[in-house]
């Protein structure tokens, strides 16, 4: 996963590397240089670090009159503790916008470090042989260094703990990967990003900042508060539905991208999927769901729906109850039903139930099979993954996600009404084959908001 995700962000990073000819920090004094990295002066107590592995992974040193900070620590950079004293002679504490390889790699050199408790969960990965103190910032912590002051600032979205470090009583930050260097890569839900993005953009505009170096900067691609206002608007737009991205490849679990004004944000669209589902639906345990089910199978209808490719009957008969201590459905569904097959394939199914509205359309579900027909397509409805990934639509007011536990033959003689036994003769002559009496494991009920 390590070696993954930095051929990865390199990958994506270069992008914008490549775009550029010559750096702006070329022009700038070198105070330091090796095989692993450079460190330049940006001014009389700031230096810029840039690494040669991961598309210039930016570090910098930020100097006081009594102490001074290393924001981030690059990826491979042998010795780099004893590099910084060689910069500033003020004792150094190492702080971390993020907790990924191309910003940690060399935390090793330092017996403390301070990160986000947000990405403590990427410690064992990305710091698993780390011995040192690890401490946790704290949102709106001052970093004194003596005439100068950081201020943290908690900005998730790349990661759940990025972190920008504000420098009071400047126009200027220091923000890591939070948005995007030009290209943002999204590792937490867009919810948490619109508000990131929402909230900094208020908070920086109304404390002065217009721009804040980068995790991998090459001289001219600030984020700015601008920057942070278009990430909010994309972001919106993605999780309303109103754009999608472009499919692509080779960015980790990055499988679409978005592209505007020279800005990319990339996405995972079976994560964005799930948090949509989320948006719309509350999940009830069994024990509280207190919907009548006399109603809503035998007026509203259960519409069951299965397989990779989707395919939904509309079923009258069924009900709910305990088998194996577990809380099950069960349905009678004729030996031929497509459906069926489909539930026998893949061992999930779901059970929804619409508004009144939508009854035009679930009957359509009942008037040709999906085994040579494409009926999906003539109905209004919107089909929608679980977040578990079961098929089910939209439009339901009712979504009850059900894992297939058995499906055993019932035949008329084991039925002992006139009633009973008509029916299943019915199926028999229909299917050459006695009905199935489905029993589902209910593993999650969904309601609408």
């Amino acid at each position: 996963m390590k070696k993954t995700l930095l051929a990865i962000i390199a990958m994506i990073i270069g992008l914008i590397a490549s775009a550029q000819s010559k750096s702006p920090l070329d022009e700038l004094k070198t105070v330091y240089k090796d095989k692993n990295v450079t460190f330049r002066k940006l001014d009389k107590h700031t230096w810029i670090g840039s690494g040669n592995v991961m598309s210039s992974e930016t570090m910098y040193i930020v100097e006081g009159k009594d102490k001074a900070v290393l924001i981030d620590a690059g990826t491979t950079i042998p010795g780099l503790d004893k590099i910084v004293k060689k910069i500033t002679k003020k004792p150094v504490t190492l702080i971390l916008t993020h907790v990924h390889p191309d910003h940690a790699g060399a935390v090793g050199c330092f017996d403390e470090v301070w990160i986000n408790p947000a990405d403590t969960v990427f410690v064992p990965e990305f710091m698993p042989e780390y011995k040192g103190t690890i401490k946790y910032l704290e949102q709106g912590q001052m970093i004194e260094l003596g005439g100068r002051t950081l201020e943290t600032y908690f900005t998730p979205g790349h990661t759940p703990g990025s972190t920008t470090f504000l420098e009071v009583g400047t126009d200027h930050g220091f923000s890591g990967d939070s948005f995007g260097n030009g290209n943002l890569l999204v590792f937490c839900d867009f919810k948490t990003l619109i508000q990131t993005c929402r909230d900094s953009y208020e908070y920086f505009i109304s404390k002065g900042y217009k721009k804040f170096y980068c995790g991998h900067f090459f001289g001219v691609n600030f984020d700015t508060p601008a920057r942070a206002k278009l990430i909010e608007d994309m972001a919106v737009e993605v999780l309303e539905g109103q754009i999608e991205g472009e499919p692509t490849e080779g960015f980790s679990n990055m499988n679409r991208v978005i592209v505007r004004d020279g800005f990319r944000l990339n996405y995972n669209d079976t994560n964005l999927a799930k948090e949509r589902f989320s948006k719309d639906y509350e999940t009830v345990a069994p024990k509280d769901f207190d919907e009548n089910i006399f109603e809503l199978v035998g007026d509203d209808w259960t519409v069951i729906t299965a397989g990779d490719q989707p395919n939904s009957m509309v079923a009258s008969w069924g009900g709910t109850g305990i088998m194996f201590n577990k809380p099950v459905t069960w349905c009678f569904l004729r030996a031929n039903r497509y459906t069926l097959e489909k539930i026998k394939e893949t061992g999930i199914y779901t059970m929804c139930y619409f508004p009144a509205d939508y009854k035009g359309d679930i009957l359509k579900f009942g008037t040709s099979s999906g085994r040579n027909t494409d009926k999906m397509s003539q109905t209004a409805l919107s089909p929608v993954p679980t977040p578990d990934g079961a098929p089910a639509y939209k439009e339901a007011k009712i979504i009850i996600e059900c894992k297939l536990i058995a499906a055993p033959t019932v035949s008329k003689e084991e039925f002992y009404t006139d009633e009973g036994k008509e029916f299943l003769q019915g199926g028999y002559d229909e299917a050459k084959d006695w009905h199935k009496l489905v029993f589902g494991e209910i593993t999650n009920i969904y309601v609408k908001k």
